[in-house]
């Protein structure tokens, strides 16, 4: 009788370069370094034009436009009978129609992912999925789909208390088949800073302001740069990285054009030369890098109902002290003085809360305290495990875990 684990995943997959392709690699990672003998099969959300070279894991593409690439993996993951599919649930990431509906006096047009029911309706083995957005005060349609793929799983993770509170008062999904489970994080490298900020080529007298992720108007650098007068004139020492490259669906419609204005800006205030755009999509072990050698990492998104953010967690992971603007993700991983958060549009008080970093050492030495003991709950290790636990007492009980 077969005693290892094995596992479906559909979702986005490296090398695609995004952020819940990275999630599920690390997860499937996660869980692999609890017990090396579990298997994982992928099915691989992908645009129409993606060709990626993907390694053994892929057992099957699911392009957006095409919803027979659905049906098959479905019929694909029931011959090869995984005893349990992980859904990574993102609406744009799957094929399928698209909602029209005004939200607060906008008018939208948005994807609704729907495509995804053709293959987990058919899934003859259980389905556990993780919402990686959870919106409050939903559209009818997204809403639906919400609903449906809730009903059809046994258990959904949220990333956050709050997302759990949004499913079962905007969703009215049962709250004991809610399971919060942080965003997984690297572990922090053992590495002496001096020698990370030599292999990195940046100078050893500066303090570092790091903004890392695929480059988009949604991250509020033009905000952070609007903020840098004020702090050099106090602190002309500080140094701005913004690390990554233009995310693909802004250079799909706008080419280079939001990363030229922030050059356009920078060199308008005269502060460029405390600038640099590492214009690459970098691999984990480079991006934990530029965090170890940075003192502060800002995350300025301007939309207030971003309910995950894998960059802000990786921040928070290793011990990084962050200024955030208060999105919900961010209040509630920086809460209980983990973080500082700063109004939404407003360059000033991003340069007050720098600056009071840079001259109170005491506020940051805290503040990494704090983010020390919660860091270590985030570790893809204690995550993967916290999943495996999910999959024993939910799904699979007979199955014999390693013991830690």
């Amino acid at each position: 009788m077969r005693n290892n684990l094995r596992l479906g995943l559909i979702g986005s997959w490296v090398p695609k370069k995004c952020g819940i392709a990275t999630f599920g690699r690390d997860l499937a990672q996660g869980m692999q370094a609890n017990d090396p003998s579990i298997e994982v099969f992928v099915a691989a959300a992908e645009e129409p034009n993606d060709v990626y070279q993907y390694d053994d894991a892929v057992v099957a593409k699911l392009k957006t436009d095409d919803p027979h690439q659905y049906t098959n993996a479905g019929k694909l993951f029931n011959q090869l009978a995984p005893d349990v599919v992980l859904l990574q649930h993102e609406f744009g990431l799957y094929g399928g129609h698209w909602a029209d509906f005004t939200h607060g006096s906008v008018k939208h047009h948005d994807p609704t992912g729907d495509y995804i029911f053709d293959t987990i309706d058919h899934l003859k083995m259980p389905v556990i999925t993780t919402f990686h957005t959870v919106l409050p005060y939903p559209d009818p349609t997204r809403k639906e789909v919400t609903r449906r793929i809730s009903e059809r799983s046994v258990i959904v993770v949220t990333m956050t208390q709050d997302s759990k509170r949004i499913l079962c008062a905007d969703y009215q999904i049962p709250e004991n088949k809610i399971i919060v489970i942080p965003h997984g994080v690297p572990k922090q490298p053992e590495k002496n800073r001096v020698e990370v900020l030599k292999k990195l080529g940046l100078a050893e007298d500066k303090y570092y302001l790091v903004v890392t992720g695929l480059l988009s108007p949604n991250k509020g650098v033009d905000i952070i740069i609007n903020a840098l007068p004020g702090i050099l004139i106090n602190h002309p020492e500080v140094h701005l990285l913004v690390v990554g490259q233009t995310h693909p669906q802004v250079m799909a419609h706008s080419d280079e054009t939001y990363r030229k204005s922030l050059i356009a800006l920078a060199k308008e205030l005269k502060v460029d030369g405390s600038v640099t755009f590492v214009n690459r999509y970098l691999k984990t072990d480079e991006l934990m890098e530029y965090l170890s050698a940075s003192d502060i990492y800002l995350t300025i998104h301007r939309d207030p109902e971003q309910s995950a953010s894998g960059t802000l967690a990786y921040a928070v992971g290793t011990d990084l002290v962050t200024i955030s603007t208060p999105y919900r993700y961010a209040q509630e991983i920086l809460a209980n003085g983990r973080g500082f958060i700063v109004p939404f549009e407003d360059p000033g008080a991003i340069a007050i809360a720098v600056n009071r970093l840079i001259e109170d050492r005491d506020l940051a030495t805290r503040t990494k305290m704090k983010l020390q003991a919660y860091g270590r709950e985030m570790q893809w290790p204690a995550v993967g495990q916290a999943y495996l636990k999910i999959i024993k007492d939910y799904v699979k009980a007979d199955y014999e875990y390693p013991v830690l």
